[in-house]
């Protein structure tokens, strides 16, 4: 039987994106204006602006390093500029990004003030949206896909029809070898012992039911362990659903009824185990 194929970006470090994105990403929520006004300059360019990386420490900050690492290394993303207020951290991005190989340039604001860096990075941003432009699709292996599924306002269709659907989608990919993630906490409370059974062995299983006791610990601290206009949200009770209960079954449809998960991953880390559900 042929194998399924789609057509792709593929980059410096084999693996294939879909997207072709210059990418201008700010370090810290002070470099979001001049990401903005580069992406603004160079009509193309994705600026992803955010309201993080101060005051942060331990733990925390080394998730913010992976986020930002992680979306600078997608191989949706062609190319990246960074932008920061200081070298120091902005070197670490712009190093963690080109350990894919692919295209990167870091500036620092401190030093040059916000226009001059504005203009430098206008120049390279330009750079590498032309050398994107020239880049083609080819066909790829249906392994080479990545995937990942989360559902947003749920209501009472989730749970019967569009999860669901979105779970036959996994259960159909799984066995092609395509890699997916499905990434939920507060939301499966309720069908977390189920969620469990899922995972491909039993020590996998454990290693959710830890990091959702983590997290719901963090509720119970905080003393919202009825999850009071959290889960389910506003929005969700609008829309017709009553428990959370109620949305964490719909929401776990969405990994399929066959497919088992053959890892549990912290924020920000990427699957490392080979195709499979994570």
């Amino acid at each position: 039987m042929d194998r399924v194929r789609f057509w792709g970006y593929r980059r410096e470090n084999g693996r294939v994106g879909i997207r072709n994105h210059v990418v201008i990403l700010p370090l810290d929520d002070l470099s979001n204006a001049a990401c903005e006004a580069v992406a603004n300059n160079i009509k193309g360019c994705l600026a992803l602006p955010h309201p993080y990386g101060r005051l942060q420490f331990g733990e925390d900050l080394e998730l913010h390093f992976r986020t930002l690492i992680g979306t600078g290394a997608s191989p949706n993303v062609a190319a990246v500029v960074v932008i920061g207020i200081e070298p120091g951290w902005a070197g670490r991005v712009v190093e963690g990004i080109a350990k894919t190989g692919k295209p990167v340039e870091g500036f620092a604001i401190e030093g040059h003030g916000d226009l001059r860096t504005i203009e430098k990075a206008s120049r390279k941003a330009k750079e590498f949206l032309q050398s994107a432009s020239e880049r083609r699709r080819e066909e790829c292996d249906i392994r080479d896909l990545w995937v990942s599924v989360k559902c947003g306002e749920s209501d009472t269709t989730s749970g019967l029809a569009s999860n669901p659907t979105v779970g036959n989608l996994i259960d159909k990919l799984d066995p092609l070898g395509v890699t997916s993630c499905f990434g939920e906490t507060s939301e499966i409370t309720g069908a977390e012992q189920v969620c469990a059974s899922r995972g491909e062995t039993p020590e996998v299983g454990k290693k959710f039911l830890a990091a959702w006791s983590a997290y719901n610990d963090v509720i119970e601290q905080f003393k919202t362990n009825d999850l009071s206009e959290s889960q389910p949200t506003k929005g969700n009770i609008a829309g017709g659903l009553t428990t959370i209960e109620e949305k964490a079954f719909g929401n776990l449809e969405k990994i399929g009824r066959k497919t088992k998960y053959i890892e549990v991953l912290k924020p920000a880390e990427t699957p490392a185990k080979g195709p499979g559900l994570y």
